[in-house]
């Protein structure tokens, strides 16, 4: 399993591929993902997510589910099933952590109004 760092690079760099207007609004999304995950939750996160139809939209929601998949073997965590407590605030401690690295790559690979 690759660590936070590592998974978060090839996350953001697969989003290299896609088009401008989806790099942008990506970068934008992820800066703003922490706060969001810590005032609504992790499944008010996804409600949020799964509902708006914005360009970088279905990328963060492939990233959440992708992360959680591999730690936590939840199969797809966009489906929002029912887990113990325990499991929910473990789970979004490992996305908040990953959001970290993320938001890190976002402003280093991804160019926009403030690097580049």
């Amino acid at each position: 399993m690759p660590s936070l760092n590592d998974w978060a690079k090839e996350r953001v760099s697969s989003i290299l591929g896609k088009c401008e207007k989806v790099q942008k609004s990506y970068k934008s999304e992820i800066k703003g993902l922490g706060s969001m995950l810590l005032q609504n939750g992790l499944y008010g996160t996804i409600a949020y997510y799964k509902v708006r139809d914005k360009d970088s939209s279905k990328e963060i929601l492939a990233d959440l589910s992708s992360l959680l998949s591999e730690r936590m073997e939840i199969a797809d965590v966009t489906e929002m099933n029912p887990i113990n407590d325990l499991d929910y605030i473990k789970a979004q401690t490992i996305v908040l952590e990953a959001v970290k690295w993320l938001r890190r790559y976002a402003d280093i690979l991804i160019e926009g109004e403030d690097n580049g």
